[in-house]
């Protein structure tokens, strides 16, 4: 049986209206999730707004399967085009389980949320930063030892990618490979 891989997909959310998500990260994340969808990965986002839901919504456009990781308890929070609603009553430490859920993440755009998501990536998941979207995305290079590691270690990196279609072919190389069943085996570090 082969597993599908399943790709997290972190970015800003559209909870303050006064700092809108930029229209392209929404149209950027809707073409990651219907890329993503079309390769046959699972999506997996925090199930809420901006981001979330358009990578939400451009997976269901192309018949793929969504799970959202919802900080709150109630299934009704979630975007309209999630299909799995997991609650997890945790806030913002959901975002652990947003991101270690993955086999590999893709951040689009960003606030402070997805860059705690991004830290936490950084760890142990193949990550890949979509620029030209936005927030993070669009400074993370900039701030990053040697450009592309959170860590003077460089133990990790980043990668970059310049549209949604390499944001997702990168993704999917660096996911470990679900036919073989060979995972990345890594120590668990705090």
């Amino acid at each position: 049986m082969t597993r599908k891989p399943v790709i997290t997909v972190i970015g800003k959310s559209a909870r303050n209206p006064g700092d809108p998500v930029p229209a392209r990260a929404l149209r950027a994340g809707e073409e990651v999730g219907k890329l993503l969808a079309e390769r046959g990965a699972v999506v997996v986002t925090g199930g809420l707004s901006g981001v979330m839901e358009a990578v939400s919504r451009g997976a269901k456009s192309a018949g793929g399967l969504v799970i959202g990781i919802l900080p709150g308890l109630d299934k009704r929070d979630a975007n309209a085009y999630v299909d799995v609603a997991i609650t997890t009553g945790m806030g913002w430490m959901r975002n652990t389980l947003v991101v270690r859920a993955a086999d590999a993440v893709i951040m689009i755009s960003g606030g402070i949320g997805t860059l705690n998501e991004l830290t936490v990536a950084y760890e142990d998941k193949p990550t890949v930063v979509l620029e030209g979207t936005g927030g993070w995305s669009d400074r993370i290079r900039d701030i990053a030892y040697q450009g592309k590691h959170l860590d003077e270690a460089g133990i990790n990196e980043i990668r970059f990618a310049k549209t949604p279609a390499e944001a997702v072919e990168i993704a999917l190389s660096l996911a470990p490979s679900a036919e073989t069943g060979k995972a990345v085996e890594r120590e668990f570090r705090s």
